[in-house]
């Protein structure tokens, strides 16, 4: 059953402070907030934006690093009956004129700078009326629903700007606004590419967002013994996942605005971090950076390491495994649906727990199935299909795009992932292959690109690699392998010599190409291998 069936989200942790107000919810940099007053400055914060004409239905853009006000944000948010807009904290100011226009929001949160990036500045590029206007005054012609913009710092270039502390102060103590109880509002709107190429805003409502993230600490075993290292960026929906998953079963939270090895290995040492996820380029960072030290981290136990955005690598799932005490999980999730939908069971073997994906998280009230993607007919056991979801994890809808949410839902409700998976004849657990447009038919057979990877990857000349699909006259599509070498004097010949007893003959690569480095671009959970600029660059080889 779900935990807070009819509770938003800041109901829900408002009952998790009831039961212990003064424990601990958030370490950061040196200070303690307990639960108690993490309730109460959020709805201070609301009480504060009530004032500013916020309210049901409206959208506050959220453009933070990982921090409490990040948080109380939300619940803020969730208070009023409202929803908070993820920014990601890479974006630059085309991108951030994008979602604030396309979200008509009413307010934005923000700070000065993070990590170099002045982000004050860049809001003046949007609406340069934050330099010229009184807050009571703000009227920007470039993003005409936007009445407020307020950062943690004034600054006395940008008088518009209002003071994140004046607006909290200004509520404090009250609460004559009364509480939203609509548990199928949205709460949070993550923008994502999705399955159409455009920017979307994904409507996720109260229900989904505090209900699974619990379960998902149900599923890794969270009690009174834990600690969580709020690592991950909150703006992604990973990331959310993971702190809301943190703050529904009551444990304290380090919360660290960035990712930084030495720093994150002192905190695990500090406050004995038992649950952390993280990308698996993050773990090797960690483990690669001199600070780190087994019994620095013998404290973690807990949490899932993400391979998809690099690929899969055997050897450094083994060292994470090994020197960190964690099992590794790989968790399959998406701004529509939710992050970790299924995820590899820390009990598993190892074998098992290499492929992406696991036992649903929730079967109980969260369903998929795979589909063949001409047909629509679900496909027997064991057969890649299209992985189709439903249930209450699955997005309320896109953010002012009906026609969009229409095309992405079927007749029965289901909503199509665009994502390649196969469920396993034995377990009946969901296991991510590929995104569809990734996915090959070479000789009419359904060729998930993850097949062929995994074998080159377990060459020990091969560092990575990554398989594209290609127009062929004769076979319709065929593989061609892009491969990032280990070892220098690795050929083309060896290669194809290894993959004759590995893989059917259809799969095998119609060439090989040597690279000595990705194209890569950047995610709010770091980054990922650009599949469409390889494809690009071998169009047409085939054809004429």
């Amino acid at each position: 059953m779900l935990r807070w069936p009819e509770a938003t989200v800041y109901q829900g942790i408002a009952d998790v402070a009831s039961d212990d107000p003064d424990a601990v919810a958030l370490h950061f940099e040196g200070e303690e907030t307990t639960y108690a007053t993490l309730v109460e400055e959020s709805r201070a914060l609301a009480h504060g934006l009530a004032d500013l004409g916020v309210g049901e239905d409206d959208t506050i853009a959220v453009w933070l690093s990982n921090r409490p006000e990040w948080i109380q944000a939300q619940l803020a948010a969730s208070y009023l009956g409202a929803a908070i807009v993820a920014v990601n904290t890479r974006y630059r100011t085309h991108e951030l004129e994008y979602m604030l226009t396309d979200s008509g929001c009413s307010v934005l949160l923000t700070e000065e700078s993070f990590l170099g990036n002045q982000y004050l500045d860049m809001v003046a590029d949007v609406v340069p009326e934050i330099a010229t206007s009184a807050p009571s005054a703000f009227a920007p012609d470039s993003v005409p629903s936007l009445d407020q913009v307020i950062a943690l710092d004034a600054h006395e270039d940008y008088p518009a700007v209002r003071d994140y502390d004046a607006v909290t102060e200004a509520g404090a103590g009250r609460d004559d606004v009364p509480a939203a109880t609509d548990p199928e509002a949205p709460v949070c709107v993550f923008y994502t590419s999705g399955t159409t190429s455009d920017p979307k805003g994904v409507l996720q409502s109260n229900r989904s967002m505090l209900n699974h993230s619990h379960q998902v600490g149900v599923h890794f075993g969270l009690d009174g013994d834990d600690v969580a290292l709020g690592l991950l960026p909150f703006c992604g929906v990973w990331g959310y996942n993971m702190f809301m998953s943190a703050l529904t079963h009551g444990v304290p939270q380090v919360v660290q605005t960035h990712f930084e090895p030495e720093w994150t290995v002192e905190n695990v040492e500090r406050y004995g971090v038992t649950y952390m996820s993280a990308l698996a380029t993050m773990f090797q960072r960690l483990l690669d950076h001199d600070a780190f030290d087994e019994a620095r981290v013998e404290s973690l136990s807990k949490g899932a390491t993400g391979f998809v955005s690099i690929g899969y690598d055997e050897a450094l799932f083994e060292e994470i495994e090994r020197r960190t005490g964690i099992p590794v999980c790989q968790p399959y999730g998406l701004s529509e649906a939710n992050s970790q939908v299924f995820v590899g069971d820390p009990d598993a073997d190892p074998e098992t727990r290499k492929q992406v994906g696991g036992p649903m998280i929730f079967p109980e009230e969260e369903a998929a199935r795979v589909v063949d993607v001409e047909t629509n007919e679900e496909r027997p056991d064991g057969e890649a299909g299209e992985l189709c979801l439903r249930g209450f994890n699955v997005m309320e809808g896109y953010l002012g795009k009906p026609e969009k949410t229409e095309a992405a839902f079927d007749d029965e409700g289901w909503f199509h992932t665009g994502d390649l998976a196969v469920r396993d004849p034995e377990s009946g657990n969901l296991y991510y292959q590929s995104r569809m447009d990734d996915a090959l038919r070479i000789r009419g057979f359904l060729v998930a690109p993850r097949d062929i990877e995994t074998v080159l990857d377990e060459h020990p000349g091969v560092e990575l690699s990554q398989v594209v699909g290609v127009p062929h006259p004769r076979h319709g599509q065929v593989a061609v392998a892009f491969v990032k070498r280990a070892d220098d004097g690795l050929t083309t010949e060896a290669l194809y010599e290894y993959l004759d007893d590995r893989v059917a003959d259809y799969k095998e690569p119609e060439d090989v190409e040597f690279v000595d480095a990705f194209p890569r671009s950047e995610g709010p959970h770091g980054e990922k291998i650009q599949k469409t600029e390889l494809r690009d660059r071998i169009a047409g080889r085939y054809q004429g």
